[in-house]
This record gives C-alpha cells, sequence and structure tokens, in this order.
C-alpha cells in the first residue's frame, strides 16, 4: 500500500473550510487510496491552531484512519540531536519542530510523497542528502 507523510498544513486545509486550501485537501481526499503517515508533533501543532470544533471533526476523522488501518502516528523515540541538527542546518527557512519529525519520519520510512501546505519550506528538504519530497498537494 502506498504512503504519504501528512504535515499539519494539509490537516487544518482539510478541517478548516476557511483554509485556502480547503477545497484542494478535499478533493484529494476523494481520490486517495493509500496510507497516512505523521507525527504527534505534527498532530499537537495542527490540534493548537484548529477551532474546538474543527478539532472534534479532525479527532473523528483520525480515529476512524486508524482503526481502518490507514494512519500511523510515528511511535519510535524522538531522536533529539537529529532533530536539533535539521533545525540548525534549515535555520534560514526556519525549520520548526514539527517539520523536522516529518522530515525525520519520511527519511526512516522511505517516503517521499507529503502532504502539506509548507510548499516552500519542503521544496528545500532534503530526505537523506539529495532526495526531494514530492508534494502530492501541489499534483492533485
Amino acid at each position: 500500500m502506498k504512503s504519504v507523510v501528512v504535515d499539519s498544513g494539509f490537516l487544518i486545509g482539510l478541517f478548516d473550510e476557511a483554509d485556502a486550501l480547503h477545497p484542494r485537501c478535499r478533493a484529494f481526499m476523494r481520490d486517495y487510496r493509500g496510507r497516512f503517515l505523521t507525527t504527534e508533533a505534527v498532530l499537537a501543532e495542527t490540534f493548537a491552531l484548529l477551532s474546538n470544533v474543527q478539532q472534534l471533526r479532525c479527532l473523528k476523522w483520525l480515529g476512524d484512519a486508524r482503526d481502518a488501518g490507514l494512519l500511523e502516528v510515528d511511535r519510535e523515540p524522538i531522536d533529539f540531536r537529529a532533530a536539533e541538527r535539521l533545525v540548525r542546518k534549515y535555520s534560514d527557512q526556519p525549520m520548526d519542530f514539527a517539520d523536522a519529525t516529518v522530515v525525520l519520519l519520511a527519511a526512516r520510512a522511505g517516503v517521499r510523497e507529503i502532504l502539506t501546505a509548507d510548499r516552500r519550506d519542503f521544496a528545500v528538504y532534503r530526505l537523506g542528502g539529495r532526495a526531494r519530497f514530492v508534494d502530492v498537494l501541489s499534483e492533485s
């Protein structure tokens, strides 16, 4: 089964109807058949930026996706040293902690496809040296 890494911008776009990416996120969900990978840092960032009503819809979706085997939240211990190296390396962006965890997860899982609103940042970030992320939303 194919997988895609999920950043907070996609989840916010999916559940915030006022977000500019909302229509694109909804359209992507209609056609996608695969698994979603994310981190707890991404989920924390997402919930910090959604309203209570939006959080409830997001929680329901996350639970349904997990129960169906379509969502995997990274449970590996966070390599804080590796995250620090990434944040320092991309300090000119600047890279935040959630983005660092996404890059580490993608590299470990061998997944280049990402759902994000941070197109500019993820166009710069690299996986294992030179491999680039594939911005799936820009292709949909």
